[in-house]
């Protein structure tokens, strides 16, 4: 098909969503502006008992929609910058939800045909550039659908077209999507200024008790890094109400000053926090964990050595009870980790996205933004962190503790990811590799041989019998 055929397609499809989304978000009796000539809408609204206004583009329609009042606006299917007549509608009346369906000039499958020659780029914005926008004039979306890519260029092979989506998606989740359908409402507040220096940590309380909260704030409280902000996220059924959280974080707050926000949102309190960190580098945590004084102090400070977007640190894993004398730690280990980064890492435990700092300047606009965990963090951001940017691992003493009330936290099933890496950080994981293979190898030479001198000592009749076995178990 023809990539003419398949954006003629797209917005077809495109018109069909649009007209069923106001049909199921506008009630009989609202009062719709249509941003544009829609005229099978427009007699599908007023046989539904709706007051349509149809205002297309002219000199003084802010004044008509002000007088109108609706509490619907529709922007018109492709229509001619949408951001523009978004803010146009959000200023002359910010408190109708605005319905609005685009097509994706970011798409991955449009990115490949035009990269390759096939097609010419795709007229508009990126879906997360629009995004980014509307949030800019204080909106935020309050539903959203998407359209999925259709199948790519047959100029490539299957898995190499498979391979460079999953890789564009990754660095943005909007691009698996043709088009998106859009409902917007005024946000409660606009996303902050970014400060410079400043460390923001997004701290999931989800069910633990108030010990352990108590810990992780004593903990906070004690890092030698300032500035310092904190983002605490009460979702529903918290076992701490906002009173208690809040007298907690006051009491803990006059060891040394942070400021702090709580968050209490029905659902995704995380992304919620990470959308109004104001700092340049940002970390999670859970009420679970501890971190050592100089825990964010080293970790700032080797991304300010290098250029790594991102950094960990090694950690441990303790058992906590509870008991009728108080809390005390059952059992202490290491996360296996060794000496130099590996991805099996973060795949083999991801309670180790507690342990990292992400320096916002360096990964641009990828999105950061994790699910509310329940157990243990529900996310790929780990691995895809690891898949675009090399991080710095400081594999020196562990600098904080996941403290668990039970078992310790699971592997999660591993995500579909693409893995981008220069050539000498590929290279010098093929050096340590065959450096750990040639020691082991070593280490059985070694056994081997002190097994042979031993038999042939004592059992002189067997020494041929043992060279042989050696030899085979050698090659």
């Amino acid at each position: 098909m023809s990539t003419g055929a398949r954006d003629t397609l797209l917005l077809e499809e495109l018109d069909t969503r649009l007209r069923r989304l106001v049909r199921e978000r506008v009630q009989p009796g609202a009062r719709v502006a249509l941003l544009g000539e829609a005229p099978e809408l427009a007699r599908a609204l007023e046989a539904a008992g709706c007051v349509v206004l149809v205002a297309a583009a002219s000199e003084g329609r802010g004044a008509r929609l002000l007088a109108f009042a609706p509490t619907h606006v529709v922007l018109p299917v492709d229509v001619g910058e949408p951001v523009l007549q978004a803010r146009e509608a959000s200023e002359a009346v910010p408190d109708a939800e605005l319905l609005l369906a685009i097509r994706n000039a970011g798409a991955s499958a449009a990115l490949l045909d035009t990269l390759l020659g096939l097609a010419p780029s795709r007229a508009g914005a990126s879906a997360e550039a629009l995004l980014r926008e509307l949030s800019s004039l204080g909106l935020e979306v309050r539903h959203q659908e998407s359209i999925p890519c259709r199948d790519s260029t047959e100029a490539l092979a299957p898995d190499t077209a498979r391979a460079l989506r999953q890789l564009l998606a990754q660095l943005s989740p909007t691009a698996e999507a043709d088009g998106l359908l859009l409902a917007l409402g005024r946000a409660s507040s606009r996303p902050p200024p970014r400060q410079p220096e400043l460390l923001s940590v997004v701290l999931w309380a989800g069910d633990a008790p108030a010990a352990s909260l108590d810990e992780t704030l004593f903990s906070l409280a004690c890092q030698d890094y300032r500035p310092l902000e904190l983002l605490v996220v009460l979702p529903p059924g918290a076992s701490l109400t906002e009173p208690e959280a809040r007298m907690l974080l006051e009491r803990h707050r006059r060891l040394r000053d942070f400021s702090f926000q709580l968050i209490r949102v029905p659902e995704g309190g995380m992304a919620r926090g990470v959308r109004e960190a104001r700092g340049q580098y940002l970390s999670f945590l859970d009420a679970s964990c501890v971190v050592y004084p100089a825990h964010y102090a080293q970790l700032v400070q080797r991304l300010r050595e290098g250029s790594a977007a991102w950094a960990f640190a090694r950690s441990r894993w303790a058992l906590v009870r509870d008991t009728a004398g108080g809390r005390f730690i059952a059992q202490k280990k290491p996360f296996p980790l060794g000496d130099h980064f590996e991805l099996s890492h973060l795949l083999e435990h991801p309670a180790l996205l507690y342990g990292l700092v992400v320096d916002r300047t360096r990964v641009g606009a990828l999105p950061l933004e994790v699910a509310d965990p329940v157990e243990a963090p529900r996310a790929d951001l780990l691995p895809r962190l690891a898949s675009l940017f090399e991080p710095v691992f400081t594999a020196g003493l562990a600098t904080w503790e996941w403290r668990a009330l039970g078992a310790e936290p699971l592997a999660l099933p591993a995500p579909s990811l693409q893995v981008l890496l220069p050539l000498a950080s590929l290279e010098e994981r093929v050096a340590r590799a065959q450096a750990r293979g040639e020691s082991t190898k070593g280490l059985r030479y070694q056994a081997i041989d002190r097994l042979n001198q031993r038999l042939r000592e004592r059992f002189p009749g067997a020494h041929a019998r043992v060279r042989s076995l050696a030899s085979r178990v050698l090659r």
